[in-house]
């Protein structure tokens, strides 16, 4: 397993990132982003999160808000006085999603990454939550191109009695 240095700063340590730690996260994150074309890991991990946000948004949303803040709460619940019940990592896991505003600061290191993540993507799940579902927007696009091949048919046919007229 790759080794991620704390970067938690509280009152009780002075900060522990330096250098040397950079160097060894170098691997970690070109391991990370190690992306062969179409069919990596990587991509395909990618597709598959594009893929389950988009078929249902708010689903996503909900799951990331109670998901997330369920792992949040686990996450603080022994170090973080502020996290006493999954509620508390539930409303900051839905601030950190949105506003970004609570009185609950992450301080452990997994709070710091669910902490990440949710403020890098959270935005965006939060932004789309009333986008219609994908299956629905497949139904939409099928019945459009039922009405064009309707109508491309209806040319052809005109084309062709025209043709014969002439």
């Amino acid at each position: 397993m790759a080794y991620i240095p704390s970067v938690v700063n509280d009152s009780r340590s002075s900060p522990s990132f330096g250098l040397e730690d950079l160097q060894r996260l170098i691997p970690f994150a070109l391991a990370l982003f190690d992306d062969r074309g179409p069919g990596s890991d990587y991509a395909n991990a990618k597709d598959k999160l594009r893929a389950w946000a988009k078929e249902d948004p708010i689903d996503a949303l909900a799951t990331v808000v109670i998901g997330g803040g369920f792992a949040f709460y686990l996450a603080e619940k022994d170090s973080n006085p502020g996290c006493t019940s999954p509620l508390d990592g539930i409303l900051y896991m839905s601030t950190a999603l949105s506003v970004g505003y609570d009185n609950l600061f992450p301080t452990t290191p997994a709070g710091h990454v669910l902490a990440t993540f949710a403020q890098t993507f959270g935005p965006s799940l939060a932004a789309n939550a009333f986008e219609d579902p994908a299956m629905v927007k497949r139904a939409r696009e099928e019945e459009a191109a039922e009405v064009n091949r309707q109508i491309l048919a209806r040319l052809e046919d005109i084309v062709r009695v025209l043709e014969a007229k002439a």
